[in-house]
């Protein structure tokens, strides 16, 4: 018997590979977004192309560019910057590229794929959270998107590590979703009626807050829009049942709790409602929340303003300061879709989050890139927290943050007592304070974009943020009034 397993074994062995290589080959997008593989991708952007782009900026334009991904080539795509970090033309750190496969041939496709995603991994999560946190969600069996490592070679330059994420567009609707003709709406930055509030019937009071990608008709805002009155105005003894029936509410309350714990608080279930997509399954009218861009996470204090860990309860998932969030609230306010919330938090802490754990996931996913990170070619930190040197000091901060969250969500759930009082900056409401941060950052996008002097507005800009992360917010307020004062000058001599 012992002679026959050892004869038997490599035959095992070559008979499991054999599968495993099989099944790879016949579905290579399982291999372009494998976890723990970092793959190459190599563009080709002519130098008059590449210059185009960069001047454009803040708008983010389309060139001609050729794609190669192992031995599989797209002699002509087309690619752009992508992302708000991307958009300033001074800015010393990498930018984002989207790759755009059918714009010359519609049905072109790379491997079912319309467009590749390459994020800059430079804000709060640095290239770790999407990462992380997408591959817990697929763990609870959450729909959303792959992301894994790449490298990124621009006519045979090395640009560095990006996290290779996986597009939210109509491929994403066929691959994953019941219906291949549902309704896909994203939340982009904001706007009225973002955090789910119900503004009135009309089309054009949710225009700037939901831009429709996927869909086969002009109604499909209006159903948004009834779905929208429902959350608001559906009375208390009948909201649990009718959540239950329009929206995909188990995945959205494990949503909720992976997103509170890795501190993902740019999304409609944290402080800022948007980066998220809201998608219709029309055969059966259910709803589903999509996150999105969730490179924002595993931060304590976020712009000097945002208290991760003091405000926002694990037992009370609401945050106590910010916009006002009537899906969460009706949640809250309900005992029993609280229960169910905090079943589904209290299992998912101990499973996914606990530091042992995590932190373990972290190394691995540092030691895939350690080495291509040394060799990155752009600034070594993290744009929201300049005071970190290297990635051996991003990895610690994030562990840090990992042992804090889990330590006072445990405490949480094990004791939830009342729900904490609402509060707010001394220096006034965040809507306010974040309303001109954005007024300053499209101010900027337009005098860039109309040739006018900036060097005067930028040499602010770059104050305000160090300001905001060390809560002086007072000063923070004065220089961002001067900057906006400064804008209307220059685009008031541009008219």
């Amino acid at each position: 018997m012992p002679h026959k397993n050892r004869c038997t074994t490599p035959f095992i062995t070559f008979v499991v590979a054999s599968i495993a290589n099989s099944l790879s080959a016949a579905d290579p997008l399982e291999d372009f977004y494998r976890p723990n593989q970092v793959q190459e991708v190599h563009l080709r952007i002519a130098d008059a192309d590449m210059q185009l782009m960069v001047q454009a900026l803040p708008e983010r334009i389309y060139v001609p560019a050729s794609f190669r991904w192992r031995d599989t080539e797209f002699a002509k795509v087309t690619v752009r910057f992508k992302g708000n970090s991307s958009s300033n033309r001074q800015s010393p750190f990498k930018r984002s590229y989207l790759i755009k496969f059918d714009e010359y041939d519609k049905e072109a496709r790379f491997f079912g794929l319309r467009r590749v995603s390459l994020d800059n991994g430079i804000q709060f999560g640095s290239l770790f959270s999407e990462p992380m946190v997408t591959d817990i969600l697929r763990a609870e069996g959450v729909i959303t998107q792959r992301a894994n490592y790449a490298k990124l070679f621009v006519n045979d330059d090395y640009r560095g590590v990006y996290v290779n994420v996986e597009r939210i567009d109509d491929s994403f609707i066929e691959n994953y979703l019941p219906d291949p003709n549902g309704s896909l709406f994203k939340c982009d930055e904001g706007g009225p009626g973002c955090n789910l509030q119900f503004i009135g019937d009309s089309r054009v009071n949710y225009k700037k807050a939901f831009e429709r990608k996927a869909g086969t008709s002009k109604k499909d805002m209006d159903q948004l829009i009834e779905f929208i009155r429902m959350i608001n105005q559906l009375p208390p003894n009948d909201f649990a049942e009718r959540i239950e029936m329009e929206l995909e509410l188990d995945d959205f309350l494990r949503t909720t709790a992976v997103l509170l714990f890795a501190g993902a608080f740019d999304q409609l279930t944290g402080w800022n409602p948007h980066n998220y997509y809201l998608y219709r399954d029309n055969t059966r009218n259910r709803w589903r929340y999509l996150p999105w861009d969730l490179d924002v996470g595993f931060s304590e204090t976020a712009f000097g303003r945002i208290q991760v860990l003091k405000q926002w309860n694990a037992a009370w998932p609401v945050p106590t300061s910010g916009a006002h969030n009537p899906l969460m609230e009706r949640i809250v306010n309900n005992t029993e879709l609280l229960r169910r919330y905090r079943r589904e938090a209290r299992r998912i802490l101990d499973e996914h989050f606990d530091p042992g754990h995590l932190t373990k996931v972290l190394d691995a996913k540092y030691a895939l890139i350690e080495q291509d990170l040394h060799n990155d070619p752009f600034p070594h930190r993290r744009v929201t927290s300049r005071h970190e040197e290297d990635y051996d000091q991003i990895v610690a901060s994030l562990k840090q943050f990992i042992r804090k969250r889990y330590i006072s969500a445990r405490q949480q759930l094990d004791d939830p007592g009342e729900r904490p009082k609402r509060t707010h900056p001394p220096q006034g409401p965040p809507e306010q304070l974040a309303s001109k941060i954005r007024r300053l950052q499209e101010g900027a996008q337009n005098v860039q974009k109309n040739r006018g002097e900036f060097a005067h507005i930028e040499r602010l800009m770059r104050q305000i943020g160090p300001l905001l992360e060390g809560q002086k917010i007072q000063e923070a307020e004065k220089l961002i009034d001067q900057a906006l004062k400064l804008i209307d000058e220059e685009l008031g001599d541009a008219h």
